[in-house]
């Protein structure tokens, strides 16, 4: 289900910026191809300029001056005087094949806007015309055609200007862009799916989590259940005197079963934010003094000692919500309890300092190695002695947890001075 949905959110965001990609590299190519042609235009012109000024001023024309016009193999220029070619020889191999661009451009001219030359007009204006000419060859030009008037004759110019090297230029620009787009949307793919999949990331170890949270969960209640079902069948055949018995144990794996169902209710509604806190003001020494008061016997029973630490400090009055407080006090003196072997003792501190003040229950029993002491605060998790115990189901120390988080507060676990474990709540003061 994730990797699908990272899948999808991978192509509709390729796709979407890959569009926008697209569009500002055509528009872009699009105005670099038009600023290419323009020039090139520019240069075709300042070219037809020269020619035109050089042979309307000079009283001879010079084959120098016509090679070094053509030098660069971009421009051919057809001079005509009178109607015969002024230069009958070719000043180049090409020429020849230029010869025929030259006859269509004129043919083109004549066809298409009239302009040709007349031997039986005389002292006519000169004028020209600018025309673009697809060669005998397939290539294509910026043409020109110029009737020029010099000592009341007619000379006749053709400029074909090749534009062979813009349309390079413009094939490189296109390739280079295109490949340059493609590698872009490449990166953006992967940037996608790589932004995706940490986006995704909390979903699915949420989804991961869930999923270890229904199978932990199905498995404690499967326990309860199976005892319970198990102790009914007994009392079915069972003398009366022995009915109490098992009366008794339905009744207790009852009670477990709630308090586990009850655990995990919390925990639902801690993870879809409906969890509130009803914070009133509240006296924390008190608090800590009502938690001492209630697993005083519970500790006795069991032959721990139970000692209280409140010293001699002034406790402020906090906006707590004490019911929840106090179910942390319970789970952590719970979770002491259990893990203490008989004739070991626990501690109940209360400690003020400047800006916090610090809930301490350390215990004598086997403590929390440090790959451990992060762990613990998991939903289900058991792995050491501390965890296993028929009355711990995984899910104590995961509520304290979510209370202390609510109160802007934290809670960890360190090694006792004792040797067993210590786990300290710290809270701001107001």
């Amino acid at each position: 289900m994730v990797n699908k949905l990272r899948l999808c959110l991978t192509v509709f965001n390729t796709s979407i910026t890959s569009l926008i990609l697209i569009g500002m590299t055509v528009l872009c190519l699009i105005l670099s191809e038009k600023n290419t042609k323009d020039q090139t235009y520019r240069n075709f012109l300042d070219t037809v300029n020269h020619a035109t000024s050089y042979v309307e001023t000079q009283s001879q024309i010079s084959d120098g001056w016509l090679r070094a016009i053509e030098r660069n193999g971009q421009c051919r220029i057809s001079i005509w005087d009178a109607g015969r070619p002024l230069f009958s020889q070719s000043l180049s191999e090409e020429r020849s094949v230029w010869e025929l661009d030259f006859e269509k451009a004129r043919s083109y001219a004549k066809e298409n806007y009239g302009i040709e030359y007349r031997a039986d007009e005389k002292c006519k204006e000169s004028s020209h015309l600018e025309f673009t000419l697809q060669g005998i060859g397939g290539t294509a030009y910026y043409a020109n055609l110029s009737l020029l008037t010099k000592d009341e004759g007619i000379i006749e110019l053709i400029l074909l200007y090749s534009l062979e090297e813009m349309e390079a230029t413009i094939g490189n620009q296109r390739t280079m862009v295109s490949l340059a787009a493609l590698l872009g949307i490449g990166l953006l793919t992967l940037f996608s799916w790589g932004f995706t999949g940490k986006m995704l990331q909390p979903i699915q170890e949420n989804q991961r989590r869930q999923t270890e949270f229904i199978a932990a969960a199905s498995h404690e209640l499967r326990t309860p259940l199976a005892a319970i079902l198990s102790a009914t069948s007994a009392m079915e055949r069972a003398e009366p005197a022995q009915r109490a018995q098992f009366s008794h144990m339905v009744h207790r794996e009852g009670e477990r079963m709630s308090r586990l169902i009850g655990d995990m209710l919390t925990l639902a509604s801690s993870d879809s934010k409906n969890w509130e806190l009803n914070r009133r003001n509240t006296e924390l020494d008190m608090l800590v003094l009502d938690a001492y008061e209630t697993h005083y016997q519970l500790m006795k029973e069991k032959g721990l000692t139970l000692e209280l630490s409140l010293y001699e400090q002034d406790f402020p009055v906090m906006q707590l919500d004490p019911d929840q407080i106090s179910q942390v006090l319970s789970i952590l003196l719970d979770n002491a309890r259990n893990m203490t072997p008989p004739q070991g003792k626990v501690e109940l501190e209360l400690i003020r300092y400047r800006s916090t003040v610090q809930i301490r229950v350390s215990d004598t029993g086997p403590g929390v190695p440090d790959g451990e002491k992060q762990k613990i605060f998991d939903r289900f998790y058991r792995k050491d002695l501390s965890r296993s115990t028929r009355n711990h189901f995984g899910l104590g120390l995961s509520i304290a947890s979510e209370i202390v988080k609510r109160h802007h507060g934290r809670i960890w676990v360190q090694d006792a001075q004792s040797g067993g474990a210590e786990f300290i709540v710290e809270l701001p003061l107001p």
